[in-house]
C-alpha cells in the first residue's frame, strides 16, 4: 500500500480533540476515506486497543456493499492491516481484537440492534440522511471498555433543510452559505434541549452530581471542518474528469456539490438573483428600538405576522413562521422565529417573541394571523394564553383593546410573495443576524413561485403579511361596519 497523503482538512479532521466532528460539504472532499481512517489509531500499532468497538453507518446496505461503497473503500485500507471481514456480521476484526462494524439504521426499530452496546467510535456517513434522534441515540451508546475518549464523526454534503445545518450554523456565513475559513476546526460546546434545539457555549459546562458531589460535564465539544474537491488531490489526480462531471450539474447543484454552499437552492431556477441578498444582515445595535413609554418615542411601527404550520408532524411538516417588520422611513428591519412545531408551541413562542427587548409589542404596533386554516382556533389559543399570562407584553397589548387582525388575502401565495420584489430589488430589507433569519433568507433565495415539493415559503409569506397589515386592518373595519364580520 502506498503511503497515505492527507489533505490539510483531512489532517485537521483526524487530529481534532472534539467529541463530535462534522467534516466535508462538497462532493469529492475525501469524507468517507477520512472516517474509515480515523479509528485506525486504536486498531493497530502501539495504541491498539483490543476492546475497541467502532461502527460506521449508512442509511441502507446497498450503500455499503455497492461498488465504491463503504465495504470497497474499507477493503482498500483494512486488508493491508491484516484485518478480516465477516460478511455475516458486516464486521472487520483486527489482529489486536479491535472491531469496526459497517451497519445501517433505516428506521427507529433498527436502534434496538444497538441497545446495550458499548461503542468507542461512531461515524455517520452522509449524516443528513439520518434524523437527529438516531445520532443522539448512538451517542448514548458510547461508553467504551477500551479506556479511550468516545467520539462521534459526521460527514455530509450541503443540505440547508437538515438538522446538521442548524448544528454547523456558526461555521457558515449566513449571507453566502460558504464556510467561514477562520472558524474551521474551532471548538464550541453544546447541549440539546427539547429534542432538537442546540444551546451553545464557548466553554464546557459542568454541574455537581448530587449523589457523589463531583463535577460532571453537561455539554458536548463540537467542531466543523469543511472540505472541497480542491482539497482532495488524490481524487483529482486519479480521476481528472470528475470535476468536469460536477460542472455539468445545474447551477444550484453545482454550488452545493462542487463549491460546498450550504444555502444553495435545490431548484434549478429561482425568482430573484442571488446578489440581491448580499450584505443584508445587521447586528442588534443597528435594529431600531421598540416604543418606549418612559420617553414616549417611536422610531418605527412594528408589524407582526403569524403563519401557522399546516403540517401535523412538527418534524416533517411545513415551517411555522413568526415575523416582525420594523418599518422606518427608509428601511424595513426584519426578525423572525421560523421552525417546525405544534400549534401550542407556536402560541408560547409568539408571546416570548413579542416580549423580546428588541421588538416588544406596544401601542401603535400591529399583529395579524392568516385567516385560513385553523385561524379561529388559533386565535382562541392566543387569547386563552393571554388570560393565563396577563403580565406579558402581548397580553397587555390585547387587554388595551388592540386586536389580532384576521388576514384575508385572496391572492395565491406565489403572487403574495412576489409583492416583496420592489423592496428586495431596492435592497430595503435588513435582517437581524441569527439562525432563524438565515432560514428566512434561504427561503427567499429558493423561492421560484411553483410550490414545488420540498420548497418552504412560510417565512416569505409571513414577511409579506406584515407589510399588508395596515391595509388588512382597514379592510377588517370596513367588513365590521358592513356587518360582514364580528
Amino acid at each position: 500500500m502506498d503511503p497515505i497523503k492527507l489533505s490539510a482538512p483531512q489532517y485537521e479532521f483526524l487530529s481534532s480533540p472534539a467529541e463530535w466532528v462534522a467534516y466535508g460539504g462538497a462532493a469529492g472532499g475525501g469524507k468517507t476515506f477520512s472516517i474509515l481512517l480515523d479509528p485506525l489509531r486504536h486498531c493497530q500499532g502501539e495504541y491498539a486497543q483490543p476492546f475497541f468497538r467502532g461502527v460506521i453507518l449508512r442509511k441502507t446496505f446497498p450503500q455499503i456493499m455497492k461498488s465504491g461503497g463503504l465495504y470497497d473503500e474499507s477493503s482498500k485500507i483494512y486488508s493491508y492491516l491484516n484485518a478480516n471481514f465477516n460478511h455475516t456480521r458486516s464486521e472487520w476484526t483486527f489482529p489486536c481484537g479491535a472491531k469496526i462494524n459497517l451497519d445501517v439504521i433505516q428506521a427507529d426499530r433498527d436502534l434496538d440492534n444497538f441497545q446495550g452496546a458499548q461503542l468507542s467510535y461512531v461515524a455517520f456517513d452522509e449524516a443528513t440522511q439520518f434524523p437527529l434522534k438516531h445520532v443522539l441515540y448512538l451517542w448514548g451508546r458510547v461508553r467504551s471498555k477500551a479506556g479511550i475518549p468516545g467520539c462521534l464523526r459526521l460527514t455530509a454534503n450541503p443540505d440547508n433543510d437538515s438538522w446538521l445545518y442548524k448544528l454547523i450554523h456558526w461555521w457558515i456565513d449566513p449571507t453566502t452559505g460558504f464556510p467561514i475559513k477562520e472558524r474551521s476546526g474551532k471548538i464550541r460546546h453544546f447541549t440539546v434541549v427539547d429534542g432538537d434545539n442546540f444551546v451553545w457555549f464557548d466553554e464546557p459546562q459542568y454541574e455537581v452530581n448530587p449523589d457523589t458531589g463531583e463535577q460532571q460535564k453537561t455539554t458536548v465539544s463540537f467542531t466543523f471542518i469543511p472540505a472541497t474537491l480542491d482539497d482532495n488531490k488524490a481524487l483529482t489526480t486519479a480521476d481528472p474528469s470528475y470535476r468536469a462531471r460536477l460542472m455539468q450539474l445545474s447551477d444550484n447543484e453545482r454550488e452545493r456539490y462542487l463549491s460546498g454552499c450550504w444555502l444553495a437552492a435545490a431548484t434549478t431556477d429561482t425568482e430573484w438573483p442571488r446578489d440581491w441578498f448580499i450584505d443584508l444582515f445587521v447586528d442588534d445595535s443597528e435594529y431600531p428600538p421598540p416604543y418606549s413609554e418612559a420617553i414616549g418615542n417611536r422610531q418605527c411601527v412594528r408589524m407582526f405576522a403569524i403563519d401557522p404550520s399546516k403540517g401535523r408532524n412538527p418534524r416533517k411538516g411545513d415551517y411555522s413562521a413568526i415575523v416582525c417588520s420594523a418599518v422606518t422611513s427608509d428601511l424595513t428591519y426584519v426578525d423572525s422565529d421560523i421552525r417546525r412545531r405544534p400549534p401550542s408551541q407556536i402560541v408560547e413562542d409568539l408571546f416570548a417573541f413579542c416580549e423580546h427587548p428588541l421588538h416588544r409589542i406596544g401601542p401603535g404596533d400591529l399583529i395579524g394571523i392568516e385567516s385560513l386554516q385553523f385561524q379561529s382556533l388559533f386565535r382562541d389559543m392566543i387569547l386563552n394564553y393571554a388570560k393565563d399570562h396577563p403580565q406579558m407584553a402581548l397580553a397587555i397589548y390585547l387587554a388595551a383593546g388592540n386586536i389580532l387582525i384576521p388576514v384575508e388575502d385572496p391572492l395565491p401565495k406565489p403572487l403574495r410573495i412576489r409583492r416583496l420584489d420592489p423592496r428586495l430589488r431596492a435592497r430595503k430589507f435588513r435582517f437581524l443576524r441569527n439562525p432563524s433569519n438565515s432560514i428566512l433568507l434561504m427561503q427567499l433565495k429558493q423561492f421560484n413561485g411553483r410550490n414545488e415539493q420540498g420548497q418552504h415559503d412560510d417565512g416569505p409569506d409571513a414577511l409579506d403579511m406584515t407589510l399588508q397589515l395596515p391595509i388588512q386592518l382597514e379592510n377588517y373595519y370596513k367588513r365590521l361596519a358592513e356587518g360582514k364580520t364580528s
